[in-house]
């Protein structure tokens, strides 16, 4: 039954504790056990605290048979890319340079989190630097497709992806740049979610690109993301890049706008069918959907500004390593150094122009509608021995570069075909639109 359990949402593991079914600390120690079962094959945990966890779960039983439960997060498993700080363990980012930087103290997320009550059960892998979309780690293994044994989970954050699809945790915690929680989330087939930029801290992170870079939470339904909201948008005074969002309410009939010339736009037959019949299912049941051209949108000098940004940021973040370590970065992220060596000014100030496209590109999307549909990414989980789509990141780049909010729901796969996501993407504030979001037959979360 506890095996079970481990298989479901944060929101029935929640009733599950409420109810009496079982402690936290039965939970824990299941998915424990499930952990060091199966991690030797996914390798999607770095470093796995079973010590912090059953101590913080006993604490938590503790609270709740005196009635001082925390809220309804109280007592569930939380795991954490190893880009975000957690006290007393290693923050590598997936970096060989960085195998020995301990946290000193717990990220605002992660912190927030804790003070509603969950426990940590580690870290996560990662794709080096957080630069690329593959999770094919040189310095500490790649991190395996729970679906498909040989198959990318998808990056950075594939080793958050792989944890919550293969039931080892209930919630993950990522870094989503330009889609580096909703691509994984899309290859694993779970719920990924980035909110507007600014409105949860990206304090205690190693930052990839400052000007894109979100926290953002993976699980397996789109239901828990109303439990997690709530503790990670805090406000963070002290994080330079927090932002007073403001907050709509959801809508409850939205009109969705759609690519009416998808299959133009790089995506696979199996994507373009799933997102063809999600787009039909919707209108089924009464749902208002306009679709407009995208052609005109240069998805490709979009995503390849994004790089030129993030070469730069990682200049700075990892400058005393590239210094003196340079053996120590991976021929790839060398490769992605060096280049950011050689951009010149205008280059950088190209870039930037890009970011004002995108505000002007999803404005127009939203004359049409209050939420846009898009695949998540072009195409589905591939094999490693596949050479890497250059164009992952082109349906979700744009959210960043606009600071909108997005998420990525599985949208049901033919038998034997990998799953394909639906992004959501809402102008910003509008978190709880895409929160509320009744997307029961047309995606499978």
């Amino acid at each position: 039954m506890l095996n079970s359990l481990s298989m479901q949402d944060l929101s029935a593991q929640s009733h599950a504790l409420s109810s009496g079914v079982c402690t936290s600390l039965e939970l824990t120690h299941t998915l424990l056990k499930r952990i060091h079962a199966r991690n030797p094959v996914l390798n999607a945990y770095l470093h796995i605290d079973d010590e912090g966890a059953l101590r913080d779960a006993a604490k938590s039983d503790a609270r709740r048979k005196h009635g001082k439960l925390l809220g309804p997060l109280d007592g569930l498993s939380l795991a954490v890319k190893d880009n975000i700080d957690v006290m007393g363990m290693p923050t590598t980012a997936g970096m060989a340079t960085r195998r020995a930087r301990m946290a000193t103290r717990d990220s605002f997320v992660v912190r927030q989190l804790r003070q509603a009550g969950m426990l940590v059960m580690g870290k996560l892998n990662m794709h080096e630097a957080a630069l690329g979309a593959t999770n094919d780690n040189p310095h500490f293994g790649r991190c395996e497709n729970p679906l498909r044994a040989g198959f990318t989970p998808g990056g950075s954050s594939g080793g958050s992806a792989t944890a919550v699809a293969a039931g080892l945790c209930a919630l993950a915690l990522g870094t989503d740049t330009m889609g580096s929680v909703r691509i994984p989330a899309a290859y694993c087939g779970v719920v990924g979610f980035k909110a507007s930029f600014g409105k949860v801290s990206t304090q205690g992170s190693v930052a990839c690109c400052r000007l894109l870079d979100h926290i953002g939470t993976l699980t397996r339904s789109q239901r828990d993301l109303a439990l997690v909201l709530p503790s990670i948008s805090a406000y963070d005074a002290d994080c330079p890049d927090a932002r007073q969002v403001p907050v709509f309410q959801a809508l409850q009939r939205p009109r969705f706008v759609a690519a009416s010339d998808i299959e133009s736009l790089g995506v696979t037959l199996d994507v373009a069918s799933a997102y063809r019949k999600a787009l039909t299912a919707l209108r089924q049941r009464g749902d208002e959907v306009c679709e407009i051209s995208l052609t005109d949108y240069p998805f490709g000098r979009a995503r390849r500004a994004g790089l030129i940004l993030a070469e730069a940021d990682l200049l700075i973040e990892h400058r005393a390593d590239w210094a003196q370590h340079p053996d120590l970065f991976s021929p790839d992220l060398a490769r992605f150094m060096r280049h950011g060596e050689q951009q010149t000014t205008t280059t950088l100030a190209q870039a930037l122009q890009v970011f004002a496209l995108a505000k002007e590109e999803t404005e127009r999307w939203f004359e049409h509608g209050d939420v846009m549909l898009l695949p998540t990414a072009p195409q589905c989980a591939f094999s490693f021995e596949t050479p890497a789509p250059v164009n992952q990141a082109d349906f979700t780049a744009i959210a960043n570069m606009a600071g909108l909010p997005a998420m990525s729901t599985p949208l049901a796969a033919e038998q034997s075909q990998l799953p394909s996501g639906l992004q959501s993407i809402a102008p910003m504030g509008h978190e709880n639109t895409l929160l509320s979001l009744h997307l029961n037959g047309v995606c499978t979360a």
